[in-house]
């Protein structure tokens, strides 16, 4: 029983395996079959018929040439990609029958890249066979555009040929040229060479658009050549004549007539240009023809505006050189006047009188430009320069002048300053002294003795110095420097002894409330006496009881000293 129903399964196994071949058998001749209906879309393209039709033609030249090529690749497909794709599908299926679907289903899978790879060279073998048998009725449409375009432009050059001036010659030659075009695409359409006779249309086309584009721009630049240049030079040459009638003349190395003359020759140069249609030399020539156009206005009218400024200023220099003048006569009078009360160190009198015959060299020049004016010999421009050149000088020159009279002023006003703090000097000497009889001190160190004396010198040096009947207010300024330290000095010398002197005694007072209990202390009080009575050293005789009483109380000495200034500062307030 267990044999039977082994056998069972067996037989069962055997026949699903055999019925799954025969699924994958059928479906494999299934792709090989539709691989086959691709190969006879391809075989259905009817890249044969176009090429008989174009054979038929008689092409030449580059159209011959392109289906000669597209037809080499046709006989290569045919002859060798096609059989190769047949035999690949007969094997293909024979594997199949044979139920070797592993090798028959990889031969399908390359089969179908060469059908693939195939079919697109075809279909672009007959896409280039297409154009090209288009190419013809194409051209002709093409031709009938560009012909159009022709005809417009020859029709307005024949109805404006006025308009285009010398230019018309050389647009006629550029239509022959185009004629010459048409007679050679004919001959290429005749020859069946289409490809070429549409490269002769591009190219035909670009001239006609580069002629239109001659003929819309030609107008504008003949226009502005006649109506403008032509104005400007006459301008030109008319101004210039009447600048001559005028007797204006123009500096060394201008010449007005030379510069016109160039503007001349840039048009003739501009018209030469158009009349070859060189539009970008043409360009180029009419920039540098306005450029010498407006130089040569220029030159015209720099004189033109140099005589307005000759007319305006001629009485206002003049003017300018008298005013100068007069402030020249000033000064020397008011160094003159000054000079009776003050020394003079700074040689004032000779620096104006240099300034002087400056004035007169100046005023001599002007006239002899004046002088050649009147005869026309020089040009207004260089005399604008001597005119601008004069006026810089006075100014400098008048600068100067007032810069010496101010000094002057200032002299008066110095002494005043002086006198004023001679009198603050001779006060302060009093208010010193007066302070130090104040305290009665018992007497004053040689060393301060000495420096008040010497102060006091210098104070009655300078009220000596101040009453002489001519002052040296430089002396004077330099001793008033130095009397002004001095007085500082001996007022911060005055301070510094009499505070020695009161803290010496309010120190000692201090002192004599040990001095019961302490007796060392007298010996410390009787040697700060002898320094403040018999030598009247007080800063010493301040330290001496000063370091006694800080032994016996720390700080004792500062306590005392921060009262007294304390004190002192509300005295002051």
């Amino acid at each position: 029983m267990g044999f039977i129903i082994a056998l069972i399964i067996i037989i069962v196994i055997i026949l699903i395996g055999y019925g799954l071949l025969y699924y994958l058998g059928r479906k494999q001749s299934k792709t090989n079959l539709e691989l086959d209906e691709k190969k006879q879309e391809i075989m259905a393209i009817p890249v044969a018929d176009k090429l008989y039709t174009i054979r038929n033609k008689n092409v030449s030249g580059n159209t011959r040439r392109l289906f000669k090529a597209e037809q080499a690749k046709w006989q290569t497909i045919k002859q060798y990609k096609l059989p190769e794709i047949e035999a690949a599908l007969v094997q293909a299926q024979a594997d199949a029958d044979k139920f070797s679907l592993i090798k028959s289903r990889k031969t399908a899978e390359e089969t179908e890249k060469l059908i693939y790879d195939t079919l697109q060279d075809v279909q672009n073998i007959n896409q280039s066979l297409e154009e090209l048998l288009a190419s013809e009725s194409k051209n002709e449409a093409y031709f009938q555009e560009v012909n159009d375009r022709y005809a417009k432009i020859r029709k307005q050059l024949l109805a404006h040929g006025y308009a285009y001036g010398d230019s018309q010659e050389t647009l006629e030659k550029h239509l022959s040229y185009i004629e010459l075009d048409f007679t050679k695409y004919n001959t290429l359409m005749s020859d069946a060479d289409y490809l070429a006779a549409h490269d002769v249309l591009d190219q035909t086309k670009e001239d006609i658009e580069a002629l239109e584009a001659m003929m819309e721009e030609i107008p504008k630049l003949l226009d502005k050549i006649d109506n403008e240049y032509e104005e400007q030079l006459e301008d030109l040459k008319s101004g210039y004549s009447q600048m001559l009638d005028m007797d204006f003349q123009f500096p060394s190395g201008v010449r007005v007539d030379e510069e016109i003359q160039q503007v001349e020759k840039g048009i003739e140069q501009c018209y030469a240009a158009l009349a070859e249609c060189d539009l970008s030399e043409t360009s180029s020539l009419m920039s540098a023809t306005e450029a010498q156009i407006d130089r040569s206005y220029e030159l015209m009218e720099v004189e033109l505006r140099a005589k307005e400024y000759i007319e305006k200023n001629q009485g206002n220099l003049e003017q300018r050189i008298n005013q100068v003048r007069q402030s020249n006569r000033y000064g020397s009078l008011e160094i003159d006047r000054v000079s009776q009360n003050y020394l003079l160190h700074d040689n004032e009198l000779g620096k104006l009188q240099d300034y002087a015959d400056q004035i007169d060299r100046i005023h001599e020049e002007v006239d002899t430009v004046n002088q050649r004016l009147g005869a026309h010999v020089i040009a207004y421009t260089d005399m604008q320069s001597v005119y601008k050149d004069k006026y810089e000088q006075l100014n400098e020159i008048d600068k100067a002048q007032s810069h010496i009279v101010g000094s002057l002023a200032n002299l008066r006003q110095k002494e005043r300053d002086a006198r004023d703090m001679l009198y603050t000097f001779d006060l302060d000497m009093r208010n010193m002294k007066r302070r130090v009889n104040q305290y009665h001190l018992p007497g004053l160190p040689d060393a301060y003795l000495d420096r008040y004396f010497a102060t006091e010198d210098k104070v009655e040096e300078l009220e000596r110095k101040m009453n002489r009947v001519k002052l040296d207010m430089d002396e004077i300024d330099q001793l008033v420097n130095e009397v002004s330290e001095a007085i500082e000095r001996l007022d911060l010398e005055t301070e510094n002894m009499i505070d020695q002197a009161l803290l010496t005694e309010q120190t000692v007072q201090y002192a004599n409330r040990y001095r019961a209990n302490h007796p060392e202390l007298n010996q410390a009080i009787e040697k700060s006496s002898y320094y403040f009575n018999q030598t009247f050293d007080y800063k010493k005789a301040h330290q001496t009881i000063s370091q006694a009483v800080d032994q016996l109380e720390s700080g004792a000495s500062n306590k005392v000293e921060n009262q007294y200034r304390q004190e002192k500062e509300e005295r002051l307030y």
